[in-house]
């Protein structure tokens, strides 16, 4: 019991509706902000999802620099491709050019190399002339040739002269021919060892 008289604000009916002067109602606490900064959040990653994953489907932004780089480095190397191609086939043609000229120059030294003119030569008179064998052979040893043998044909008669080889030998009797204007060059290993000079009638 307060020690206050009462008064007629002490009697309020329990069934009638409040009126005249009674108690405000507590007022609601204050937010301290945190939805509104969930709700900034939600914003922020909607709108980065949307730049990320919307504006390089419709072609704006950074995309189309590599794009553009990608494309350029085929360009590139097409265009560095037939100068490499050309090279090539000029390399190749300079080769071409070459080599049947070293084969060329090759082919006549292996000739003359083959030549030897230590191997000894055999002269036989087959001619009926007297003296004969022994001048050739005296042509033939100066020019360098080694002499084997000077003598007689005895085979069958000669229609003209003949120069006789062996195989392996087929040099020796291109250059004997050469010096003694003798065209008429036969392989036969049954004459003898040498290379033979058979002269016959009407040489020189």
């Amino acid at each position: 019991m307060t020690k206050y008289p009462r008064d007629e604000f002490d009697q309020v009916p329990e069934t009638s509706d409040r009126h005249g002067v009674h108690r405000a109602r507590m007022a609601t606490p204050k937010s301290n902000g945190l939805g509104l900064i969930i709700l900034a959040a939600v914003l922020a990653l909607a709108v980065g999802a949307l730049s990320f994953f919307v504006l390089p489907l419709l072609g704006t932004g950074g995309p189309s620099t590599p794009v553009a780089g990608a494309t350029s480095t085929p360009a590139a190397t097409a265009s560095a491709s037939p100068s490499a191609t050309e090279q090539e086939s000029k390399s190749a043609e300079a080769e071409a050019t070459t080599e049947p000229s070293d084969e060329a120059t090759s082919e006549p030294t292996e000739e003359a190399a083959a030549v030897n003119k230590q191997d000894p030569v055999m002269i036989l008179n087959g001619a009926g002339v007297s003296g004969l064998a022994g001048t050739v052979s005296q042509t033939v040893q100066n020019d360098g040739w080694a002499i084997a043998a000077v003598d007689n044909w005895g085979g069958a008669p000669l229609a003209g002269s003949v120069i006789f080889y062996n195989p392996g030998q087929e040099a020796n009797a291109q250059a004997l021919g050469e010096l003694l204007g003798i065209t008429d060059l036969q392989e036969n290993g049954d004459v003898s060892q040498y290379v033979t000079v058979a002269l016959g009638p009407g040489y020189r």
